[in-house]
């Protein structure tokens, strides 16, 4: 990213990428190829390279999610 900004001539004004300008940039969604397509049209899941997440233990964890003491308190039947 910090590349194609350097490469930008001076006035050039940092705006949303269209699809008119770096044709050479694929600008993606963030994810990741978990897997790879055949020849029969369907997809093969690499489970190497499926994401996981560690969730620590909170077990006797102290702290709680923040609720400020002047939220006023709702009974089921009022949502």
């Amino acid at each position: 990213m910090f590349g194609v900004i350097r490469a930008m001539p001076r006035g050039t004004r940092r705006l949303q990428l269209t699809a008119k300008q770096g044709h050479n940039f694929y600008k993606g969604t963030g994810s990741g190829a978990m897997g790879r397509h055949t020849k029969q049209g369907g997809y093969k899941v690499d489970w190497s390279k499926v994401r996981t997440f560690v969730v620590p233990d909170l077990q006797n964890f102290s702290l709680g999610p923040y609720v400020s003491r002047k939220t006023p308190f709702m009974k089921k039947s009022e949502l």
